[in-house]
């Protein structure tokens, strides 16, 4: 469980470092299956096998791949397992003041060594459409010691009070991280000046960051790769945004303003009424390291 001091201090800056909630035998767990299904590849899973919803260079440029994996969970026993972790699940509900929590989806982000690309500054919420209201916490766990070297986060605190800015966001490089100088914030806003702060993160910790947030993050320069897995979560408020589009939207059979609770099992439920839900049998079965 979080201290109130730290949410508070989420809900002044939308950003706090969790400490460590795997192990390292875990970590060790996630990062072969991470190279399986990498591996694998878009086209690489025979029919019928369990495979994610999708793979693909986040940057667009083969000389500088940000990989991204979305629902990595449904194709590895180990990262479906990953959801279940009572203290991360404890904490969102902490932070979203929320009894019911269930996973939106899940996103790994890999960069390689040496020429892992940029990832723009952005905020996650305005890329998701389909839900209403905004899905409001997302819990990133690092598989590997993340540093400025190797490509870790920027965040700007305070940011996630300040609305939807993704355009002007689009507009900037991530190369850029102090000259976000053309954005004045709301004069009343708690926190009304843009800074920049690196965001680096230890094997095995959580960071959780707002989805409103302003974040990116830079080139992995290191000789070690940057890995990590964000896990996006949704309330009980959320509903399905009809007209929005979205990679999961395929999966989703709700009619509009139908609440996500009802929306299946790509959908986990997590968390009800403030207590974390057992993980299934099914999933306790398949085998830990």
């Amino acid at each position: 469980m979080l201290s109130e001091q730290q949410v508070k201090e989420f809900d002044r800056n939308g950003c706090l470092i969790g400490g460590k909630v795997i192990s390292d035998d875990e970590v060790d767990e996630l990062r072969d299956e991470l190279d399986r299904v990498i591996s694998k590849g878009q086209s690489g899973f025979a029919e019928g096998e369990a495979k994610p919803v999708l793979i693909s260079n986040l940057s667009g440029k083969a000389d500088a791949p940000v990989w991204q994996i979305v629902n990595i969970w449904e194709a590895s026993p180990a990262f479906e397992r990953l959801l279940y972790t009572k203290p991360v699940i404890e904490a969102i509900s902490q932070l979203t003041h929320q009894p019911d929590i269930q996973i939106w989806h899940d996103q790994i982000q890999y960069k390689p060594p040496k020429h892992g690309g940029v990832n723009n500054w952005h905020q996650d919420a305005p890329y998701w459409p389909v839900l209403a209201p905004e899905t409001p916490v997302t819990a990133w766990i690092a598989l590997d010691e993340v540093d400025e070297s190797n490509g870790c986060m920027f965040m700007v605190p305070g940011s996630h009070k300040w609305g939807n800015h993704i355009k002007f966001l689009e507009s900037h490089s991530t190369d850029t991280y102090p000259h976000l100088k053309d954005f004045t914030p709301p004069a009343d806003a708690e926190i009304n000046r843009v800074k920049a702060v690196p965001w680096p993160v230890r094997k095995g910790e959580v960071s959780f960051h707002h989805s409103m947030t302003w974040h990116g993050s830079g080139k992995n320069v290191s000789d070690r790769p940057r890995r990590a897995i964000a896990l996006h979560f949704m309330t009980g408020e959320a509903r399905f945004v009809a007209n929005g589009q979205h990679v999961m939207k395929k999966f989703i059979n709700l009619k509009d303003g139908e609440p996500m609770s009802m929306a299946g099992n790509h959908f986990p439920q997590l968390a009800r009424g403030g207590r974390v839900m057992p993980m299934p049998e099914r999933v306790k079965a398949t085998t830990a390291r």
